[in-house]
């Protein structure tokens, strides 16, 4: 066989062995490529595909999962709308990826991600704050107060475990009655002070509360039985998640002694017993089967107290989820029907008035060059829909707090039947739906709050802009 015959069957061999790895890398790299020609206006595709290529080279070795390539183009989306450049872009995109293995809700993170934009943002971190925002969203704590308070856990690094106990304190309080902003208050200003490494998170938050609670104690209020009946199940599921603790520890113990056991045995008869008469052989054989068999024993009643346990504990999981599901249906039908009435306010005054441009115009240029801010809602920093509300507040209207709440308000109209006042929003989030929202000017502007240049104007005309629109809404 010449060289050149010897050549070609060795090419045809390697790639028959290698069929799975080749493939995969083409479909990813697909893919990638895909998003970015669908994704890029503003960020530069070529070169986003290289860095991505480099920062993901394991990963497109193995395979890139579903949830990866949403997150791509979910960030991609995202960071393409800001202007933000190709490497920050990579490095959110791994940030996000990292926190969603570790078991951050992506839901979440979507909402909290841009703070890497031009913070310092850890893994660790951005994992807390995405589950402090889940917590705090099946809460009574509002919004503007449990934004600035995850917010600050980001800016102010506060030590990732203690985020889940300073978050349930702050939830803690307000169930019990008190004013938010002074509990989140009272903790923060705790936390600068340096308490929480004298202290520890448990006793920061509860001495946080017993302050606000002196201040004011007529609001305090104590737990209805459904409350204690709640408080006694979270008990015991730790008690009994302590337990599962134990007895698996135990198990685990019994299975090693029992394999060192057989091994023992099957050294015995395969080896004799170094010498010694038969009778003495058998007797051995004959003690570690009774061990083996012990363990074996030992080993079923562990697992038969892990069923129990088990059991009690999907008892305890399936009360709490009832309770919590109860309780987030309360929640939404409330905040249905808060988001009803201004709708209806805005409606009937919507037709009894007119747009006051002069005070549209004035009160944005008030705002434009403040920075963005997650959460924010002050001269120091604010996001869109803190923006949008203040406009309108200038307008004598009140609008709800979140961009997808404010889409509720007002009528849809046509996309290129632009007026003055008039709400538009975008969707440029991971999971899909309005994350966006500004304020119509005139000849195609529209204010709002950008994460990377504050709030400041844009041509709705703009690709990046247009491409990503999803209603208008007209209020007057």
């Amino acid at each position: 066989m010449s060289v050149r015959a010897i050549s070609l069957f060795l090419f045809f061999l390697l790639i028959t062995l290698h069929p799975t790895r080749s493939m995969s890398t083409t479909v990813d790299t697909a893919g990638i490529k895909d998003i970015l020609d669908r994704e890029c206006t503003n960020l530069k595709a070529d070169m986003l595909f290289d860095l991505i290529k480099a920062g993901f080279s394991s990963e497109i070795e193995k395979g890139l999962s579903p949830d990866l390539l949403k997150i791509m183009e979910g960030v991609v989306k995202r960071t393409d709308f800001d202007g933000i450049k190709e490497e920050k872009t990579v490095e959110i995109i791994r940030l996000v990826y990292d926190a969603f293995k570790k078991g951050a809700p992506l839901e979440y993170l979507d909402q909290i991600f841009d703070v890497a934009y031009s913070k310092s943002v850890s893994v660790d971190q951005l994992y807390a704050a995405a589950n402090a925002l889940k917590e705090f969203d099946d809460s009574d704590v509002p919004q503007e107060f449990y934004e600035e308070f995850v917010y600050r856990s980001i800016e102010d690094k506060w030590e990732t475990a203690a985020v889940p106990v300073l978050t349930r304190g702050l939830i803690y309080g307000v169930d019990r009655g008190l004013t938010p902003q002074r509990v989140a208050l009272s903790i923060m200003i705790d936390l600068e002070n340096g308490e929480l490494k004298k202290k520890g998170a448990d006793k920061l938050v509860l001495d946080a509360i017993k302050l606000v609670r002196n201040i004011e104690p007529e609001k305090w209020r104590p737990l209805s039985e459904a409350e204690k009946a709640l408080a006694a199940r979270r008990v015991k599921k730790i008690e009994l998640e302590r337990l599962k603790k134990i007895v698996e520890t135990k198990k685990a113990g019994k299975k090693t002694e029992k394999r060192k056991a057989e091994e023992e045995l099957k050294k015995i008869l395969v080896t004799g017993a170094e010498g010694r008469p038969q009778a003495d052989k058998e007797r051995l054989i004959k003690e570690m089967n009774a061990r083996l068999k012990a363990y074996q024993g030992e080993i079923l009643k562990y697992q038969m107290e892990q069923i129990d346990i088990d059991s009690a504990l999907n008892i305890q999981n399936e009360e709490m989820e009832r309770e919590k599901k109860h309780k987030a249906r309360e929640r939404e039908e409330k905040r249905r029907k808060e988001i009803g009435a201004m709708a209806w306010r805005a409606a009937e005054q919507g037709r009894s008035g007119n747009m006051d441009t002069d005070r549209l115009n004035s009160a944005i240029e008030r705002y434009i060059g403040i920075p963005y801010r997650f959460g924010g809602d002050s001269e120091n920093g604010i996001d869109c829909s803190a923006f949008t509300r203040r406009v309108y507040r200038d307008q004598g209207m009140e609008l709800p707090r979140t961009s997808r709440e404010q889409a509720a308000i007002g009528n849809s109209v046509n996309d290129n039947s632009f007026q003055p006042g008039d709400l538009i929003f975008f969707d440029i989030s991971i999971t899909g739906g309005i994350s966006h929202v500004g304020v119509y000017m005139n000849d195609n502007t529209f204010a709002h709050a950008s994460k990377s240049k504050g709030v400041t104007k844009s041509s709705v005309k703009e690709r990046y802009y247009s491409k990503r629109l999803v209603k208008t809404n007209r209020i007057f």
